[in-house]
């Protein structure tokens, strides 16, 4: 298994994909020189997973990685944030897999018309302008937090492809007693509240930094918000292509719920809800971090 991109949710993957015994190599992108670094000198030492990595997981530069390792690939996992697909995409077209093509990475791209798309259209698309072929998509949904999916705390994830057969190829190459895999025909769903859900959890999140009894969020106009995401991004899930109750599953909800509960779409609503504005955020406690729901919220307003 090769996994391009070694950020936490990357990473992770390479635990179940160890413990099911396979063979995994783990890609670094210029962004991770740290990374790169750090497990080189020890597989335990990822400076932003906190988890411990196999031994036996060979860390390289993704620009080392050859297309005669790849062509003997089971499956090849994208795992880079959304700033990453271009890379991501440059990637596929130079290693051109035959293997199926997992992605964990969560965003939207707008079209020429303005109307934002998942990765499960935009990627194959940004390969073929660059000249490649794209095999067979998947994409990764649902609640897990890195960590404790390096940790091997019990997750239940989704993955969805309109190839059936490559879903259930990915899942079963990566399915352990603690990483249980659904799977799904709904992959513009999946995708879609896998991106939603990060702009959604913003305005959640708020709720925690605007109302407040002794420095501890008040939980009811949380609940509430939270139901207008849910509510929401069942609209926005339909209005992108996706099927509606993906978004009431563990794709939607389950995903929001996680996240909501920390991460830094979280953290950068507490903010918001606390009075401060996006520029003094990432200007300030949040200098220097990508958080995706920002970008999401930009691409649906292009489209909308």
């Amino acid at each position: 298994i090769v996994i391009l991109g070694a950020g936490v949710m990357g990473s992770a993957l390479a635990v179940p994909a160890r413990d099911n015994g396979h063979e995994v190599i783990l890609g670094t992108t210029p962004l991770d020189a740290d990374v790169l670094a750090a497990l080189t000198r020890d597989r335990g030492a990822h400076p932003r997973l906190k988890a411990p990595l196999d031994a036996a997981v060979a860390v390289c530069d993704a620009a080392a990685i050859t297309p005669e390792e790849v062509a003997g690939a089971d499956l090849v996992i994208v795992g880079v944030s959304s700033p990453g697909i271009g890379w991501a995409a440059d990637q596929i077209v130079r290693l051109a897999p035959r293997a199926p093509i997992a992605i964990v990475t969560k965003g939207l791209v707008a079209r020429e018309d303005g109307v934002p798309q998942t990765y499960a259209d935009a990627l194959p698309a940004l390969v073929a302008e660059r000249g490649g072929a794209m095999p067979a998509f998947v994409g990764i949904g649902g609640p897990c937090i890195a960590r404790e999916l390096a940790e091997r705390r019990m997750t239940a994830v989704v993955y969805a492809s309109h190839d059936r057969d490559a879903a259930r190829h990915a899942a079963g190459l990566l399915a352990t007693d603690s990483y249980d895999v659904a799977l799904s025909d709904d992959v513009v769903g999946v995708e879609a509240c896998a991106a939603l859900k990060n702009f959604l959890t913003i305005g959640v999140s708020a709720m925690m930094g605007a109302y407040r009894r002794g420095g501890e969020p008040v939980k009811n106009p949380v609940a509430r918000a939270f139901q207008q995401a849910v509510d929401e991004m069942t609209t926005l899930c339909a209005w992108l292509g996706g099927e509606p109750r993906t978004a009431h599953g563990l794709a939607g909800l389950g995903d929001l719920h996680v996240t909501v509960g920390g991460g830094r779409n979280s953290r950068l609503g507490v903010h918001l809800g606390e009075g401060l504005t996006i520029a003094e955020i990432v200007a300030g406690p949040m200098q220097g971090e990508t958080v995706e729901g920002v970008d999401v919220a930009r691409s649906l307003k292009r489209g909308i």
